[in-house]
């Protein structure tokens, strides 16, 4: 996609977003609606403005959302006790942490710039004359989008305001939240919309209707787990004319499984064949990719570019390109990793001593990399790409090019797998095992032999593929809050880190504020491991709450309060009033 050419068309069209309250991050000024008003006499337009959806407005998402959701999960070792990090990890965090309101605000950015396409862009098209299939598409695209920030949205602060025209909300900037089922109900609206009248096929790094199926049935899992929890109001269920949060469960799981089906028999996504490939920048974009953060290649301004490059092991590795390697992985995320998550996927995932990396580290005499034994955590792989010269000249200081994915062909066959399941404990169906081994099948692509195909599949199975498989990509954190609607207590002791209390073997730990060394070079007896994970000195988690009494509201006071919402960013809650005050249901069209 020529993406250049496309955002700089944007910068004509749209006001950048601030952040300082919600009214700055949804004004437009008067002198860019002139400019919009004398624009989208054609197609190329209206695609112009949604080109635009796919980059700055999730910006802060790819920087942010990431290090919350990662943090919270466990995914991430924390070394301290102050920073963001492991503030989030140890549900320490308050509403005045940069993260969370980074956070909020890149989420209403694409909210936002969404909201003015599907308003009033494509409504200046077709009084243009422009072709209305085309147009719609456009509409689907913003839709897409908003319906995916909402989940988000929903996914850590639970109760949100929808926000559907942002010039109304200028007039009235003090309104209360909207229940989390509603913003559920919403998102499901746009996705549906998007899958209907998305176009089939399009340029790459753009959405078709297969990313906007596949992205509903994300949504529709969330609502299923939901209803398991018997958590949906009547008002609800009526809406959508059910009688029961079970019956409404079984249609969101079957809605899954056909969506998920469609998506895999229609073939235009295909899994790589190894997992390192699809993080690759020469890969941007690939066939596993369906939805992805767009950046511009060589660009330097901010808002532009993916900086996740800052992850890299050290300096050498990217040729003094910029690098810290300060973020490592948790112990119990990478005993499960080196367990069972194939060497492909680890070497895609984490940099582990002593594996080498043909493709990194081409500047260097070696003409390769291979981590060294100078550290005792493991520092995080996926999403770094290298050098300059490691990626033919793209990856520069502050930018590595590398479209980051949002939505993968691999979660597919795994959601597929758990819509089978649905409310059972556990499947031999025997799609949901093809599907369910094949994404297990590609993570063991450079060690095949050890590859043992699973012949069923329990909720504990998937839990675990999917946290593998997705890590990093910010649904972690989700997956274990959808458990939780169903399963508290497993949830609890999961955050807790009381499961090893019955089961000493577990993979359902929390270990991230736990020391470890891993390095199979120094300890090749022990695989790797020097010690076991000790508890540092006053560095021990506050014990994890949820405290949401049988018909109230979810609010977070502080981190302790539930484990359903972040606190809302204090600067949005005094712009507005009622933030923390009682949700009100949206007021859906008939």
């Amino acid at each position: 996609m020529k993406k250049n050419k496309l955002i700089i068309t944007l910068f004509c069209l749209i006001s950048l977003i601030g952040f300082s309250g919600c009214e700055d991050w949804l004004h437009v000024n008067s002198d860019n609606e002139k400019l919009v008003g004398e624009s989208f006499k054609n197609i190329d337009d209206l695609r112009s403005a949604t080109a635009y959806l796919y980059c700055r407005p999730w910006y802060y998402f790819n920087n942010h959302v990431r290090i919350v959701t990662e943090a919270r999960a466990g995914n991430a070792y924390v070394d301290g006790i102050t920073g963001a990090l492991p503030s989030l990890a140890l549900f320490s965090e308050n509403s005045n942490l940069s993260e969370l309101y980074n956070a909020w605000g890149g989420l209403y950015s694409s909210v936002t710039h969404a909201d003015y396409v599907i308003n009033d862009y494509v409504s200046l098209a077709l009084e243009n004359g422009v072709d209305e299939t085309a147009v719609r598409a456009c509409e689907a695209e913003a839709r897409f989008m908003r319906g995916t920030a909402y989940w988000y949205l929903a996914m850590l602060w639970h109760d949100v305001p929808i926000i559907d025209n942002p010039r109304d909300y200028m007039l009235n900037t003090i309104i209360p939240p909207n229940p989390f089922e509603d913003v559920l109900q919403y998102a499901i609206y746009d996705l549906k919309f998007a899958s209907e009248y998305m176009k089939e096929t399009d340029e790459k790094g753009r959405v078709t209707r297969d990313a906007a199926k596949a992205m509903l049935s994300r949504i529709y899992l969330t609502a299923a787990n939901y209803a398991m929890g018997d958590r949906f109001t009547s008002g609800y269920l009526t809406r959508n004319q059910v009688g029961s949060n079970a019956e409404i469960a079984q249609i969101y799981f079957s809605s899954v499984k056909s969506l998920t089906e469609e998506v895999i028999h229609n073939g235009q996504y295909e899994i790589l064949e190894d997992f390192e490939d699809i993080y690759k920048v020469q890969n941007n974009n690939n066939e596993e990719v369906m939805f992805a953060i767009q950046f511009v290649q060589g660009s330097v301004e901010w808002g532009y570019t993916n900086s996740l490059n800052d992850w890299a092991y050290n300096k050498e590795l990217t040729n003094n390109l910029n690098a810290g390697g300060y973020v490592f992985a948790s112990y119990d995320f990478l005993r499960m990793l080196v367990n069972e998550g194939g060497l492909s996927r680890i070497r895609g995932s984490v940099c582990v001593p002593g594996q080498k990396y043909t493709y990194l580290g081409t500047h260097t005499a070696a003409g390769s990399w291979t981590v060294p034994s100078d550290k005792a955590k493991v520092n995080f792989k996926k999403f770094v790409v290298g050098s300059n010269e490691d990626t033919g000249g793209v990856a520069i200081n502050g930018n590595t090019g590398l479209a980051s994915p949002m939505l993968r062909m691999a979660e597919v066959y795994l959601m597929h797998a758990e819509a089978v399941l649905g409310m059972d404990n556990e499947t031999s169906d025997p799609t949901a095992l093809e599907y369910f081994n094949k994404v297990r099948e590609r993570a063991y692509y450079l060690n095949a032999d050890e590859f043992v195909p699973a012949t069923k599949i329990t909720r504990n199975d998937i839990f675990k593929e999917r946290r593998m498989e997705l890590f990093l990509e910010t649904v972690y954190w989700t997956d274990i809050k959808r458990r939780s609607f169903y399963d508290m207590d497993w949830t609890l002791n999961l955050l807790n880190n009381k499961h090893i209390e019955t089961d000493p073997e577990t993979d359902f730990c929390n270990y991230a504020s736990y020391s470890y060394t891993f390095d199979p070079v120094k300890y090749p007896s022990t695989n790797g491991w020097s010690n076991s994970p000790r508890e540092q000195a006053g560095f021990k988690p506050q014990e994890v709450v949820h405290q949401v009494p049988d018909g109230s509201y979810v609010h977070a006071s502080g981190a302790k309060s539930n484990i359903w919402a972040f606190a809302y960013p204090s600067i949005e809650v005094s712009a507005n009033s009622k933030l923390n005050s009682v949700p009100v249901n949206y007021e859906f069209q008939k």
